[in-house]
């Protein structure tokens, strides 16, 4: 837990700035590796001050999760459809979350993910909520009501990003053409099924 509450507007600022380094080394090296020291070598400030606002190298990393996570999905989060029709805004939603999930720094984080699943379950679970599921729902409220629509936003989901994403963390990002065309296929899929709902 951290004292975020209780930052002056300075302090809030070194907050950020611990953040940001420990992302870069925990996007590099992987959290095993990486020690506080290292931390405050690159950010500046006291192993006291980590310590203190973040109880330690496993606080710092929850934040670290958390903030990528809000970060990778800010352009999704913010997308305003209006009355855009479905098979243009899912291709929209496609594409924008697509461009995201690729960045060679969101496959880091990927790796990061994944590599530290074992070692802290709760976090992978808030991360699961906080990552894949928003963005889920962010289709689902696209589509219409949330509930009637949830199973339906998860295939999407699934549809565009598990083949892709999965091939990007081995080394092999598909082609952005090849993407394109898996989210017009999914989007196609989808109203399908929405039709005969």
């Amino acid at each position: 837990m951290t004292e975020r509450h209780t930052l002056t507007s300075r302090g809030a600022a070194r907050h950020q700035v611990l953040i940001e380094a420990a992302a870069e080394l925990f996007l590099t090296k992987g959290f095993a590796a990486v020690t506080v020291d290292e931390v405050v070598a690159a950010a500046g400030g006291s192993k006291t001050n980590v310590y203190r606002q973040f109880g330690g190298k496993e606080g710092l990393f929850a934040e670290v999760v958390e903030q990528l996570s809000t970060e990778f999905l800010s352009p999704l989060s913010q997308l305003d459809l209006g009355s855009t029709d479905r098979a243009t805004g899912l291709e929209i939603l496609g594409r924008t979350l697509l461009r995201q999930l690729l960045q060679p720094r969101h496959i880091a984080f990927q790796r990061m993910v994944l590599a530290t699943s074992d070692q802290f379950p709760d976090l992978m679970a808030k991360w699961y909520q906080v990552g894949p599921r928003r963005s889920q729902a962010i289709i689902a409220r696209f589509l219409g009501d949330p509930e009637k629509t949830k199973r339906l936003a998860i295939f999407f989901h699934d549809m565009i990003v598990t083949d892709a994403v999965n091939s990007a963390l081995m080394g092999h990002s598909p082609a952005w053409q090849d993407v394109e065309s898996r989210i017009a296929d999914a989007a196609g899929l989808l109203l399908s099924g929405l039709e005969r709902d």
